[in-house]
């Protein structure tokens, strides 16, 4: 997950969560930090919640492993890029992306 530090992101529980801003603080292995500042009224991720996160290059889809303050470690699950999300839902709906 090379150039992931310090990145503005946006964060949802899955399935159906609202997208909350926050800052990707750095990848460890296949961990994630995520920092909101300040957490969002209604937001509770705890341990074993399924989110994705998403950061203008990639889509990471994963589970939240702890929780503390403002910050959330998640770990990954899956990466997508998203030019190549884009492409295949081009080829997916066709050129009006319906």
């Amino acid at each position: 997950m090379p150039g992931a530090r310090d990145q503005q992101v946006t964060v949802r529980l899955l399935p159906d969560g609202e997208a909350h801003s926050a800052v990707l603080s750095g990848p460890n292995g296949h961990l994630l930090r995520v920092d909101f500042s300040p957490v969002p009224p209604g937001t509770n991720l705890k341990s074993g919640d399924l989110v994705e996160i998403t950061s203008p290059g990639t889509l990471y889809l994963g589970e939240v492993r702890s929780s503390h303050d403002q910050a959330v470690i998640v770990g990954i699950e899956h990466s997508l890029d998203r030019e190549a999300l884009a492409l295949i839902r081009q080829v997916w709906h066709g050129p009006s992306g319906r």
